[in-house]
């Protein structure tokens, strides 16, 4: 069996053990936007270094933001053969990654999840703020919550980085589920942030203390996050953002599930380590 699975069952001591054992080249986080990644990235780079971040200029319009990841990730690579790091990340996607570990044999992978509707509002909120560089582009190309739901590129976005396109573009979830299981260490959920991060820590070999560094934290937008907030109330508005994200929300309920069985279990092992 492979690592993930190994996690999500409650088999810690063999998870730790395949998923550590030996000691990978790089561990890549594959960060999802709006997952707390930021955050996560901040906290393990102090102690896992040295540490890439795997970014793009935004204001670079010159090719399509994937592309411009493929030359961000071939510098990776031959920066990594001059001089190793011992921990990456960035919003790459799958593609990205398959190029990552092919390059760098041994990669072990771990990402974060959460659940859709609160990620696509935060996402779209974060797009629209001063944080964002393209900020005022944004907000005159998408006026609204329901423009920015109706964007391809915003559907089932974190499958689009953990999970090959094509599975993406045949919607299929057992594949998805599949694919994510074989491949990935650890996937948490930011629901039990604080706890995966902990587990986290144990498997990176790094020392434990609660996360703190809370990185592009959009408070100016509180009260249009809560007026969206009160719409997903709406049978409508939850339907149509499933129907739309149907590969994210299999995702995140198939990890959650299991999330939400370990959490005790996982407490008391972790407190014994």
């Amino acid at each position: 069996m492979t690592a993930l699975p190994l996690l999500l069952a409650g088999r810690f001591d063999e998870w730790m053990a395949a998923a550590a054992l030996p000691p990978p080249p790089l561990w890549l986080f594959v960060h999802v936007p709006k997952t707390a990644g930021s955050s996560l990235s901040a906290e393990v780079s102090t102690a896992l270094n040295p540490y890439r971040s795997l970014h793009i200029d935004h204001l670079d319009r010159s090719r399509p933001a994937l592309d411009r990841y493929d030359t961000a990730v071939e510098e990776a690579l031959a920066a990594h053969a001059a001089l190793p790091f011992r921990f990456a990340s960035g919003h790459v996607q799958q593609r990205h990654v398959a190029r990552l570990v092919a390059g760098i044999p041994g990669t072990r992978l771990f990402s974060m999840l959460r659940e859709p509707a609160a990620r696509l509002v935060s996402d779209y909120l974060y797009q629209r703020s001063p944080m964002h560089p393209l900020a005022e582009e944004v907000r005159a190309r998408i006026p609204d919550f329901d423009a920015f739901l109706d964007l391809p590129g915003q559907r089932n976005r974190a499958a689009r980085h953990l999970v090959p396109a094509a599975i993406v573009a045949a919607g299929d979830v057992p594949a998805a589920i599949a694919h994510v299981e074989a491949n990935f260490a650890f996937i948490g959920v930011q629901e039990r942030y604080a706890l995966g991060f902990r587990a986290l820590c144990a498997l990176l070999g790094v020392p434990h203390r609660p996360p703190t560094a809370r990185m592009r934290v959009n408070s100016a937008a509180a009260v249009e996050r809560a007026e969206i907030a009160a719409r997903l109330a709406d049978p409508a508005l939850a339907a149509r953002i499933a129907a739309a994200n149907a590969l994210d929300l299999a995702l995140y309920r198939h990890v959650a599930a299991r999330w939400d069985a370990i959490a005790a279990p996982l407490e008391a092992w972790l407190a014994a380590r």
